[in-house]
């Protein structure tokens, strides 16, 4: 009998030919597998695409590559254009189709939706994969869809357009009588660009004012509608104008500050902190692979939060600053290497970098540039390389150590990131980004001593800092240093006695196994203190920092329930876990309660756990021989993996709302019972408007702990099919907390 992911795949191939046979606007042009695990389609609608001149033009064919990998449905497809696409949701390696993939989804549904995408009926501007064209569309709205015609084919047995022969262009599709107007009606076959430095009338699109003025230097194929002129891409720029230099830079700009951030978001470095949503102190982190703690999910007031936005900020701003070369040919061709990035043409990008520091090789900028284009094309060893010589081009300057290092971090390699902030230490001692960093370092490698004497320097450079007393106090807790270490601890709380950094130090002392009861104190002050303040969030003008309120407060829950499991208390102690894990599904969250089972005697249970968890987090260091321990223990056979159970544990089943395949957003409001309160549609199909009744009569509840007074505000998406009927799945909270 063939595997459920086999049957899903024959569904799929058997799906797509009923629905595309005889389309002309959708094709299958190739498969492989048997059945097919990857497809190619061809649109045959209209999008846009940039040329190598910087227009914006008009294509009327799109081939899109679709790979079902082995983890698919489980896993969303990986979708690719195999031609070039300007859309705010699409880039050169990926078609973004959504934060979260449910394996209810129907490859039909999705393949429909992409080609929505393609002809700006459907696009996201204010999450998008490249900036430029959300930029554009929104100062162009006037213009969209590019193309109005209906993508899906007829339903109910409705006759299809046959598809065109010998080359020649679809016939029309007929549109019912409230459909929007065809696309010629709208637009001609090509966008026209206005020309630099030339005069071009300001024109508007309207039905019944259409001018039959001519743009300069073209033609109008259709005489009763003026052709829409749209800007270059260098026109699409951020309010107020700037200078054309400075035009020129921003792609450096914007390619600069996402490779910090993938960098950095790829170096997390151990902190000593507990579970919050944002980084908190000012130093970037690096890869913790081997670590069970997640440094990177916190709550922090917007000043807190900032400290590691700051920090990208001053290190692109600081490679900005560094000295440009003595020779002008040097200059020249970084110039052209930044034009090269207006067009993502990054192969170009990296010949004219590199004859930039052939040319001069003390050329320190260049060389980080170089590094960067390298890790754009996933060259890690070339962007290494190149990180280095700018190390050597200029070894008086600090920022490109601090590159060097976090790219040794991201490598994990944290051996040479040491030894790199050690030399910066040499050059710039007071560098206060020295300290979080080399001091984490020293406690990945469990080289407690050196990481104390770093953090305590620190803390006596910045008295005032609650972050470096807690590091310090942590240092010497690990030292099993217990005395000092607790005087740290209450130095940091002297400073700063809010609900984060109480939570921080009850979790740390549980963690030590030291002062229980007082850690006790600190976590109950902390969860009383955030639910309180989740009680105020007004569920009708919903703010950024509502939506990380839920990561904070399992955190929390999270930090009491470990605190009682050190106490020997496990039924408390699985009252807070439980629910942690359900609401936040981290991996650390599932070992701890993992652990209660097991300490229960629940072997099967906490076996269970330890998989779920590894699951949500295959870099648990421990959590592995926790499982091999239970080797001897066995599951129930007919067991949905953990992958599925993990979806299903966010998923609401719903009446039929429609039977039409359409999908939306609602936020949901969960009261201190658990169950949903209020539902707020948010964004999708307007057949969906009135799911908000029934997900507040949904049979779901979250559980809470038993004593708490939390409201949560959750994000998820709504989305019904004639196949698999209603669902409603959460999105996951790490998704939504950094989303308005």
């Amino acid at each position: 009998m063939p595997s459920p992911r086999t049957r899903r795949l024959m569904l799929d191939e058997e799906t797509l030919q009923g629905l595309l046979q005889g389309w002309p606007l959708i094709q299958i042009t190739g498969k492989a597998g048997i059945p097919p695990e990857i497809y190619r389609f061809t649109y045959n609608l209209r999008g846009l695409y940039v040329s190598r001149s910087g227009e914006i033009l008009e294509r009327e064919s799109h081939v899109l590559e679709v790979n079902l990998t082995l983890g698919y449905p489980r896993r969303a497809p990986q979708c690719r254009m195999l031609t070039p696409v300007f859309h705010p949701n699409f880039d050169d390696s990926m078609v973004c189709i959504g934060d979260f993939w449910a394996a209810s989804e129907g490859l039909d549904q999705l393949i429909i939706r992409i080609g929505r995408m393609i002809t700006y009926q459907e696009y996201n501007t204010r999450s998008p994969l490249n900036g430029l064209a959300a930029k554009w569309a929104a100062q162009n709205s006037h213009l969209l869809p590019i193309d109005a015609r209906p993508v899906a084919p007829p339903l109910n047995g409705a006759p299809k357009v046959p598809a065109p022969e010998d080359g020649e262009k679809p016939a029309p599709v007929q549109l019912a009588a409230d459909a929007p107007a065809a696309v010629h009606d709208q637009w001609n076959n090509k966008i026209v660009i206005a020309p630099e430095n030339s005069e071009v009338l300001d024109q508007t699109f309207s039905d019944s004012t259409a001018s039959n003025s001519a743009v300069p230097n073209s033609t109008v194929s259709n005489p009763g509608v003026s052709r829409p002129v749209v800007p270059r891409l260098e026109e699409l720029k951020t309010e107020p104008a700037v200078s054309p230099r400075e035009d020129r830079s921003l792609p450096w700009r914007m390619i600069l500050l996402l490779t910090l951030v993938t960098i950095l978001a790829g170096s997390l470095i151990w902190y000593g902190l507990h579970r919050r949503p944002q980084l908190r102190v000012g130093g970037a982190p690096h890869p913790s692979d081997n670590s069970n703690r997640s440094s990177t999910d916190a709550i922090k007031p917007a000043t807190d939060a900032s400290r590691s936005a700051g920090l990208r900020n001053r290190l692109q701003e600081s490679v900005m600053q560094l000295p440009g070369s003595s020779d002008p040919e040097a200059l020249r061709a970084e110039e052209n290497a930044r034009k090269s990035m207006f067009t993502k043409d990054n192969a170009s990008a990296i010949t004219a970098l590199k004859r930039a520091v052939s040319l001069d090789p003390t050329f320190s900028r260049a060389w980080i540039e170089l590094g960067w284009m390298y890790s754009a094309t996933a060259d890690k060893d070339s962007a290494l390389s190149a990180f280095q010589k700018a190390v050597e081009a200029d070894p008086r300057q600090i920022v490109p150590y601090k590159i060097l290092a976090y790219d040794y971090a991201f490598l994990a390699n944290r051996d040479e990131a040491i030894a790199t902030w050690k030399k910066l230490q040499n050059i710039a001692p007071d560098d206060p980004d020295i300290a979080p960093n080399l001091g984490g370092l020293y406690m990945l490698r469990q080289r407690y001593p050196e990481a104390e004497a770093v953090f305590e320097s620190a803390a006596k450079a910045n008295p005032s800092d609650a972050f470096a007393q807690l590091r310090l106090g942590i240092a010497r807790l690990r030292s099993h240093n217990t005395a000092q270490g607790m005087e740290a601890m209450h130095k940091a709380l002297q400073i700063d006695s809010g609900a984060d950094m109480l939570n921080d130090v009850a979790y740390e002392m549980a963690e030590a196994n030291t002062n229980l009861a007082e850690a006790l104190d600190y976590s109950k002050r902390s969860i009383k203190e955030v639910e309180q303040l989740s009680q105020t969030v007004d569920f009708q003008n919903i703010q950024k920092a509502d939506r990380r309120l839920p990561l904070t407060i399992s955190a929390d829950w999270d930090t009491l329930g470990w605190i009682y499991f050190k106490m020997g208390d496990l039924v408390r102690a699985e009252t807070y876990l439980a629910p942690a894990w359900q609401l936040r599904q981290e991996g650390l969250v599932g070992d701890h309660l993992g652990q209660v089972y097991e300490r229960q005697k629940r072997l099967s249970a906490a076996l269970h756990m330890y998989n779920l968890a590894l699951e949500a987090n295959p870099r648990l260091d421990e959590t592995p021989s926790r499982i091999r321990h239970l080797g001897h223990v066995s599951l129930p056979e007919k067991q949905v993996n953990a992958r599925d159970e993990l979806n299903l544990m966010r998923t609401v089943r719903l009446p039929t709302i429609t039977k039409t395949d359409a999908s939306a957003d609602f936020d949901v409001l969960f009261a201190a019972s658990g169950k949903i309160e209020k539902a707020n549609f948010l964004s999708g199909s307007d057949l969906l408007r009135s799911g908000g009744k029934y997900l507040e009569n949904a049979r779901f509840a979250e559980p809470f702990p038993p004593t708490s007074t939390a409201r949560l505000v959750r994000k998820g998406s709504l989305s019904c099919s004639s196949y698999t009927g209603c669902t409603f799945v959460f999105y996951p909270l790490s998704v939504v907390a950094g989303t308005n």
